[in-house]
């Protein structure tokens, strides 16, 4: 069993869900439920195409199932603060943090 990036991710959805059996009805029109759960659990991979309509079907924005999701529950407090300042401003500032923020790591 390997399990993923996006098989953390569709575990954590499970949970955020309320359970496997609500997760796998609202992905009813991708998948059934016995491979939901294999996903989930690294038994079976998540393609490109299954994440982007997981993404999809459940308004998450893109890229979601392939970043570390998880790792957010236990940022610390100064990131957080971080986080929550940066998400109200503008995206034309954040694309330029951003950009500054990887050339000062790239030195």
């Amino acid at each position: 069993m390997l399990t993923t990036i996006r098989s953390k991710n569709l575990d954590l959805i499970r949970w955020l869900n309320f359970g496997h059996k609500n997760t796998a009805k609202k992905l009813s029109s991708l998948t059934n439920e016995n491979y939901i759960s294999k996903m989930a659990t690294g038994d079976m991979a998540i393609s490109d195409y299954d994440a982007r309509q997981i993404e999809k079907i459940l308004s998450l924005p893109d890229g979601w199932m392939d970043r570390d999701n998880i790792a957010l529950l236990s940022m610390s407090d100064v990131d957080f603060k971080i986080n929550t300042r940066l998400s109200s401003q503008p995206q034309t500032a954040k694309d330029g943090l951003l950009i500054f923020l990887e050339s000062s790591v790239s030195k």
